[in-house]
Formats: structure tokens, sequence, C-alpha cells
């Protein structure tokens, strides 16, 4: 008689031939089967049993927030032919009213595009889903290695998981990022789980031009997303944690030496924090494939705008244009702009300090 386990994995591999035969002749696979895809998707080999079930152990704590928000664009919206702003120099942008959803802003909004660090928004609500703030993750030695941004994690020591989301979503670290992800792995006791949950959880929520392949952002042809996913989920995010809402709107804070591990300062690279006016997040990124990218949001007069610029050229333009159409997104809600500029940015990021 077939064990339960092998009949799942039977199952399974079934499922996922149908659907990848599908996804090659360019057809649309049914929604309730769909998140079944990601793992094939992503690592090219079908789900073993193990894997089947440590979805399916994660997905009610995944399922717990639903997300009820939409965008809703007018017709009369201005097109971004008509935009008038070096924002519209960017791959891709868009600015909503946060309350409300309404597009005011937007160019190749659905377009699918390399986001850099904006990943880890998604990194910190599936944290979130899957372990408690004061939770302890062990560095590993694999965490040790992951380069580029980072904050010198050291092997054998031990991070709350507030703290790696204060590295992760401030300091954009990506061996922070990757402490959580091997530690939520080894939690479940299932090696890969925790980018499978980000697709499960992007799938969740409506995501339709979304796709994790890892937990930092890393360049990947299937690590992508878009201007649109990303402003549903930030709103999402923003909404459904406080924890996420608190840390990115903090400039700066500081982990002290404990018994656990070594003191970090901790830097937010969002220039716009405590430059544009009412700015309190939300996360920036940049690689070569993505160039520089952000998710801003800020309330003014009442009013609360989420913008999202992907393919900036660089820093300063990234964070000149995200203020720029901010600015567009609050006149057309009677809010005077804020013109922030290049010197004021300068001066910020002139208090910036580099170190471990």
């Amino acid at each position: 008689m077939i064990s339960e386990n092998w009949k799942v994995m039977v199952i399974s591999m079934v499922t996922q031939l149908i659907l990848a035969v599908l996804l090659h002749l360019g057809m649309q696979a049914p929604a309730q089967l769909r998140f079944l895809a990601l793992p094939m998707r992503l690592s090219g080999v079908s789900q073993s049993a193990a894997t089947v079930d440590a979805l399916q152990q994660i997905k009610p704590l995944l399922m717990q927030k639903a997300n009820n928000f939409s965008l809703q664009k007018k017709t009369s919206l201005i097109e971004s032919a008509d935009a008038a702003g070096n924002f519209d120099q960017a791959t891709s942008y868009l600015a909503i009213n946060f309350n409300s959803g309404e597009v005011l802003a937007e160019k190749n909004m659905a377009a699918q595009a390399p986001i850099a660090s904006l990943t880890k928004i998604m990194t910190a609500v599936v944290a979130l889903d899957l372990a408690s703030p004061n939770e302890m993750f062990t560095v590993t030695a694999n965490d040790g290695r992951v380069e580029p941004t980072t904050i010198g994690v050291v092997p054998g020591q031990k991070m709350s998981l507030k703290e790696l989301l204060d590295a992760s979503l401030m300091t954009s670290a990506n061996d922070a990022a990757q402490v959580i992800a091997d530690g939520i792995d080894a939690k479940f006791n299932q090696p890969g789980l925790f980018v499978q949950a980000m697709n499960v959880k992007a799938e969740s929520l409506g995501l339709k031009n979304t796709h994790f392949t890892n937990p930092q952002g890393f360049d990947d042809p299937n690590h992508y997303s878009s201007a649109e996913d990303l402003a549903i989920l930030t709103h999402y995010a923003l909404s459904n944690y406080l924890v996420i809402s608190q840390t990115v709107s903090q400039d700066y804070t500081f982990l002290p030496a404990d018994n656990n591990h070594k003191q970090f300062d901790l830097y937010n690279w969002n220039g716009l924090l405590d430059v544009y006016p009412g700015a309190y997040g939300v996360k920036i990124g940049n690689t070569d494939a993505a160039g520089y990218t952000t998710v801003v949001a800020a309330k003014r007069d009442g009013q609360n705008i989420l913008a999202v610029l992907l393919g900036a050229p660089g820093v300063k333009e990234r964070d000149e244009w995200a203020g720029e159409l901010l600015d567009d997104a609050f006149s057309k809600l009677g809010v005077q702009p804020a013109a922030v500029t290049a010197d004021q940015l300068q001066a910020k990021y002139n208090t910036w300090k580099y170190w471990n």
C-alpha cells in the first residue's frame, strides 16, 4: 500500500508537470493551484514530500492576515507620457493615495522588473508570520559569507528577529536577511522553505507580477516584482505589522553589545527620512540590474501618499525623483510641493557613517 507521503509526492509531481506544461504554452494556471508551481520555477526540480508537508504546515501562518486592499485607477488619470518631472526618467513608478488606493501617477506600473533590496519588505512580512520578534536566531558560517551590504554578523552569535529586521530594513543588511531565512528553514527543518514561503505569500496577496529566489534581492532572472505589486505589498506590511512600520520610520538605532552579540550601529539609508516633510519610510535598494530603487511613504496636511520608483541611475537621482513624485501626488490632492533640494539630500548623506 502506498504511504501517505508517497501519495502526496506523486500528486505534487503530476500537478507540477501539468502546471509546467501550461506555463510553457503561455497559459495561466488556476489561481488555486498556482502556488504549487512556485518551488518548481525556483529550483527547476520537483518538490519532495517533506517540502510539501512543511509548506502545508506553515501555510495557515502565512494566511492569518488577509489582504483586502487594491489599487483604483481612474480612467481620467494623466498618462505617463504627459508627466512633467524628472521622475519620468525612471524605469517605472507609481504613487497612490495610501488610504483609498487611488492611483495618482504611474509609469509601467505592472511591468516586471528587478527590485533589489525592496525584496526585504517581503522578507520581513514572512519572517513575522513565522516567528515572534523576540525569537532568537543563531548566526551560521553561511550567513557570515553573504555580501556585499552587511553589518558583519558573527557565526555562533545570536540575534533576535527584531534586531535582524532593524538591520535588514534600515541598513539593508544582506547577512541579516540570510540569518532570518536560514533560521526559519532550521525552525521548520526544511532547507529553502523560507523563499518558497515568500512566493506562497505573494500569491496569497494577489501579487500578479512577483517572484522571489532569495531573501535579499540579488539579481536573478526569476526574481522580480512590479511597482503595482510593491505598492500593495508595502501597504499590507505597514497596515498589518507594527514592527515593520516602527522600524522603517527610524533614522538610526544602536544595538549594544550583550551576551549574545557584538554592538551594531544601524543607519537607515532612506535619504528622504527627516528631509522630505512627513516621510515615515519605507525601503531603498540597488543592484546592477535594478539600478536604484525606493518605496517611500509620507503624510502631509491630512494626506497619506505611498510612492514606488524603480530604475534610477544613482542615489541622489533616486531620492530627488522620489521627492518629486511625492510632490506630484500631493499636489493632485491640494497639498503644496515640498521641493526637496539636492543640497538638503547631500547634507543628509553626510551624516551617514559606515562601520560594523
